[in-house]
Order: structure tokens, then C-alpha cells, then sequence
């Protein structure tokens, strides 16, 4: 059997197999004839043709990417946490090489592990959790390699003391494809000015999104920062305290709850994270009212939908509802996720409260996560809607593997939005995340 064929027989009576040949043509032409494939077993293969046919254009890249092939080939349950503690190895910057091959490095880096990632996931042989930590590690370790080099073409010898912050789904590990980097950049306040390690940022920011011939490696926003783009690109430790404290709104708040020192000084970011919060929820009023109103205004500039797609992350009962739960609930509880855990949004909402409701809760938060990454991977792009007709919405419920067909997933969808949406309303009601314990 050739690989078209074999491709083909993976994919079985899937959807997904119409956008087959097409997308599979460059792999078979140039590593048809490999012996790599005598190697892959029923699920490995299953896991390449489903990442190919789902965005055509890793057909192509893995053409070129032998190396890739054959860790696919020799991938097994927990590959994806054996391949995590090689990453900075594999990612080390070296000083000696030129900077465009460095950059390019980490976009090819970034693509490899992307894909690796996706092969496995849609194989069978790593669930979407795994997947989400996986993808977080690369990008962590993308930004700390990006930081060595910034700094070593910049800093004077004395360090530059930069440190960054990963906000959202970087901070809590809970990447998927194609997610940006949201960060916040503080320095020692003992530096006299902010001129170094201002430019150690601007550097950073421009190697990781700067396109080359290998692509770019990610989006960075730093509009989180204090004062937002109006404010400037670095702070102090003090200054971002004082901040916070002083003059930020319960959004920023609720933002700074779902933080974490991802690169640079980390001990020291960490500490003033830990005091800065400790210093806000002993002073914060019950933010459900904010929250509330907050999440309507959302809704009505982003979650526009209609009865042919769904707004999975911004629309009622979508991803940002549970995100909000779980930033609130610590804020009402005067709490914050201890340094030593990564405040993630199930880890969050189980620190403020606990029982079958929140587990509930937290299972419909996966199922939006899961179709959010599958409609995210056939895009090749961030993308915050669900079609719940046409060809694309075939595919995406194709490339969950649930056997779904697109009315029975946007109808599975709206379930889970339903019961978040009605959680979500319940507390903002009562005014506490009391309202979801049993």
C-alpha cells in the first residue's frame, strides 16, 4: 500500500478525507518512497493524516522535515512530557551563531513542536490537557532563549535585571494553537533609568514576531501593562506595585490574579506578584457587580453571533465566562493561587471553592477549550468563533474525533454554553461563588 492510500485508510469515512489528497501531495512526492513509514503505527499515522488534512499547509512543511517524521514514527503515550525536558536544550541560545539563524531556529523550533503536538493529540496518543502544557513549555522556552539573546546584544555585563510576566493562558499553562503572548516587562528598581532594559524588551518582543523566512515565532502584546500602550514599556517593581495598588480598575485586578513569572529575574517578579496581590485582596471590595457589567459590554463588542456560528470565547456562556468565574472567586475570597501552583482556571476556581458544580463547570470550560483548539488548528490562526454550518464545521467536529457531525457538535457546544452562562449569571446574582456550592 502507498502512503496515499495508507493516509487515506487512517482516516477511515472521516470528513476529513476530502482534503486529503490535496493537502497530503507535496509529503507524497518528496517522502513517499521513505522507509520512515514501515515505522508508524495505526496511530501515528491517524495523527499525521488528521493534522494534514486539517490545514493543508503541514503537509507541505513536514515534506521538509525528516527529522520531525521520524519522532512521530517513534512517538508513544507521554511523548510529550519526555520531549518537555529537552526543550532548552533544544532551544539553547549560542552566541557564536548569527542571529538570523538563532531567529529562525525558534520559529522552526515553534513550528516542529507545533506539529508534533497536533499529530499526537489527533492520534490518540496525548489528551488536549498534555497537549495545552506542552504548547506552554515551548513558548516559555522560546521566550527565555529570545531573552538571552536580547540580552547578550545589549545588556553592559551588569545584567539587565528584566524580568517578564505571562499573563492569561501563558501564566496557567493553558496554550493552544496559535496562542499570543501576553507579558509584562518589569526591571530592578535600582537601575538608574529605564533605557537598558527598555531596550532588552523592544529587542525580545521584535525576535519573537518578526517575520523571517521561517515564519515569525509569536504575537506579543504588552497592552497589559500599567497605563496600557500610553504607558511605558518597562516598569519598576516599586512603580508596578504602587500601580496595581493604588490606581489600577478590578479588571487589572482580575488580570493580575492569573499571572506568573515566566523569564528573566523570576524569584524576585514572583515576590513582587505574591506581595502585590496579597495587598489587593485585603483591600478589594465584591467584584461581581463590576464582573457583570464588564462581561455585558464584552459580549456586546465581541460576542456577536448568529445561527451560523457560535462566539466560543467572548459570546455568552463562552470561554471568558469561566475565566471571569475563576479570577472573581479569588478576588471575593481575598485569596490568590500560591506561588508554587500555576493559576490555571481550573486551579483557580478550586482554590475559591469546590464541589460537583465547579467540576462541572470546569468540564464544560474543556469541551469549548478542545473545540476552540480544533477550530484554531484548520484556521491556522487564533480564532474566537465556531461556524455551526458548512464545510468548515464538518471539519472541526472531524478533527475532535467524536464521530460528531457539525449540528451534533454546535449542539453539544451550546449545552455547555447553557450551563456556563447560567453559572456565570447565578453568581453575579448572589454576588458570591457560593452560589455553586453543593
Amino acid at each position: 500500500m502507498n502512503l496515499e492510500a495508507k493516509l487515506e485508510a487512517a482516516l477511515g469515512e472521516s470528513p476529513l478525507r476530502a482534503m486529503l489528497a490535496n493537502a497530503a501531495a507535496p509529503l507524497v512526492e518528496r517522502r513517499g518512497s521513505d522507509p520512515i513509514w514501515d515505522r508508524f503505527d495505526d496511530r501515528q499515522l491517524a495523527g499525521v493524516a488528521r493534522a494534514i488534512a486539517g490545514h493543508a499547509a503541514w503537509g507541505r512543511y513536514l515534506a521538509h522535515r525528516p527529522e520531525l517524521l521520524a519522532r512521530i514514527a517513534s512517538a508513544a503515550p507521554g511523548a510529550l512530557r519526555a520531549r518537555a525536558a529537552e526543550l532548552d536544550r533544544a532551544a539553547a541560545y549560542d552566541p557564536g551563531v548569527e542571529l538570523e539563524d538563532f531567529l529562525d531556529s525558534l520559529r522552526l523550533l515553534r513550528r516542529d513542536e507545533m506539529l508534533f503536538a497536533a499529530c499526537l493529540q489527533l492520534g490518540g496518543l496525548a489528551d488536549f490537557e498534555e497537549v495545552s502544557e506542552f504548547l506552554s513549555l515551548i513558548a516559555e522556552s522560546c521566550m527565555r532563549q529570545a531573552l538571552a539573546a536580547a540580552e547578550g546584544r545589549v545588556a553592559d555585563g551588569s545584567g539587565s535585571g528584566l524580568a517578564v510576566l505571562g499573563m492569561g493562558k501563558l501564566a496557567g499553562r493553558e496554550f493552544t494553537y496559535h496562542s499570543d503572548l501576553d507579558v509584562i516587562f518589569l526591571y530592578r528598581d535600582e537601575l538608574p533609568d529605564a533605557l537598558q532594559p527598555s531596550r532588552i524588551a523592544q529587542r525580545w518582543i521584535s525576535y519573537l514576531s518578526t517575520m523571517t523566512g521561517a515564519g515569525y515565532a509569536y504575537h506579543v502584546d504588552s497592552r497589559l501593562r500599567p497605563s496600557g500602550q500610553q504607558g511605558s514599556l518597562v516598569t519598576t517593581h516599586e512603580a508596578f506595585s504602587r500601580y496595581q495598588v493604588e490606581h489600577a480598575a478590578t479588571w487589572e485586578h482580575l488580570a493580575l490574579l492569573r499571572s506568573r513569572a515566566v523569564a528573566g529575574d523570576l524569584e524576585r517578579a514572583q515576590r513582587t506578584l505574591t506581595e502585590t496581590r496579597d495587598r489587593i485582596a485585603r483591600q478589594e471590595e465584591n467584584p461581581w457587580t463590576y464582573v457583570a457589567d464588564m462581561r455585558k459590554r464584552v459580549v456586546e463588542e465581541r460576542g456577536v453571533e448568529d445561527e451560523k456560528q457560535a462566539a466560543l470565547k467572548a459570546g455568552r456562556g463562552g470561554v471568558m465566562d469561566v475565566e471571569f468565574l475563576a479570577a472573581g472567586a479569588l478576588l471575593e475570597r481575598g485569596l490568590q493561587i500560591t506561588d508554587s501552583a500555576l493559576p490555571s482556571v481550573p486551579a483557580m476556581l478550586r482554590a475559591a471553592s469546590a464541589g460537583a458544580r465547579i467540576e462541572a463547570l470546569l468540564a464544560d470550560y474543556a469541551i469549548l477549550r478542545q473545540v476552540e483548539a480544533c477550530a484554531r488548528w484548520h484556521a491556522g490562526r487564533a480564532v474566537e468563533t465556531l461556524p455551526l454550518q458548512g464545510e468548515i464545521a464538518e471539519l472541526v467536529a472531524a478533527l475532535l474525533g467524536r464521530g460528531e457531525t457539525a449540528r451534533e457538535l454546535g449542539a453539544r457546544v451550546g449545552a455547555s454554553r447553557a450551563r456556563i452562562a447560567h453559572a456565570f449569571e447565578l453568581v453575579c446574582a448572589r454576588g458570591s461563588v457560593d452560589a455553586l456550592a453543593t
